[in-house]
């Protein structure tokens, strides 16, 4: 009777302390910020034109820009630029994948795509 309590009371305990850190883990995740994106290129008179099918879907989480491109436009220069630092960096990727671009510690941000379409689209992070 005895070896059967200390059994269950070592699974229980086992049972608490996976919880606690489960917790703990689920405390220190940064938030999934989701930055839209709209077309540069929409400006000024010109006649009317049906809207395009492209959707970016752009994730700002854990120090990365997470870039998924409805329809592929081949290559894309990215720049994001740091609005509390004035400090702009470009990067290059592939819009035909999932891109997972670390731009580390942002706060406020501009964010421009540039594509091999000659489409650009811009956003910003932080300053809705």
């Amino acid at each position: 009777m005895v070896k059967k309590f200390t059994l269950l009371s070592l699974v229980l305990l086992c049972f608490s302390v996976e919880f606690i850190t489960a917790q703990a883990n689920s405390n220190n995740q940064a938030p999934k910020i989701n930055v839209i994106l709209s077309n540069k290129n929409l400006g000024g008179p010109k006649r009317p034109k049906a809207p395009s099918r492209q959707q970016i879907l752009c994730i700002y989480e854990n120090e990365h820009l997470n870039l998924s491109f409805a329809i592929a436009e081949g290559e894309c220069q990215l720049t994001v630029t740091d609005m509390t630092t004035g400090f702009a960096r470009q990067y290059v990727f592939d819009s035909s994948a999932d891109a997972a671009i670390n731009v580390g510690t942002l706060t406020q941000a501009h964010i421009e795509i540039s594509t091999a379409n000659g489409h650009e689209y811009e956003g910003w992070l932080g300053m809705e």
